[in-house]
Order: structure tokens, then sequence, then C-alpha cells
């Protein structure tokens, strides 16, 4: 596996991990959980296949687009800030718990 698909794995570790303490928590409303929940299955789908799924693209109309697309921003960039706000957020809620 590349590199970015071992980090797009961990970043669904953690919001798996977010979903389940909202779910057990009682933090968040149902939406919520059905975002968390979506991006979740999406991250595993990315991280197993290493491209989103062709029906989501298709379905998309276009608007999602394969990785390998030039037009696409890195994934050398929007993974480590999303790896920094998630791990912001982890701090955020570790200091509220204590």
């Amino acid at each position: 596996m590349k590199r970015n698909r071992w980090v797009a794995g961990t970043l669904c570790v953690l919001l798996l991990t977010l979903l389940i303490y909202c779910i057990v928590a009682g933090v968040a409303d149902l939406r919520t959980h059905i975002m968390l929940a979506f991006g979740v299955i999406l991250g595993f789908a990315y991280s197993l296949r290493g491209r989103l799924p062709d029906e989501l693209v298709r379905r998309s109309g276009g608007s999602i687009t394969h990785d390998d697309d030039a037009t696409n921003v890195s994934p050398k960039v929007y993974l480590p800030i999303l790896l920094v706000i998630i791990a912001i957020a982890c701090t955020a809620i570790a200091w509220v718990l204590l």
C-alpha cells in the first residue's frame, strides 16, 4: 500500500473512534452520526481500493473525480492538514474530559 492509503486508513480509524464516542456519549445528533459514518465508509473504500468507487464517481455527475486526475489537490497536501486537524480535535476532547 502507498503511504497516502495508510494515512487515509488512519484518519478513518480516528473518524470511527469519534463516531463511536458520539454515539456512546450522546454528544451529537443523527445528522452528525450519518456524516461521520459516510466519511468512514468512503475513507475505508479509498484505503482498500486506492480510489473512490466508480459507482460513486458516476452518481456524482463527475463532480467527484478520480485521484489520478491532475486537477485534484495532491494527497500530500490535504492528508497532513486533516491529520493535524484531527489531532487538535482529539487534544481538545481530551482537555475537556480531563
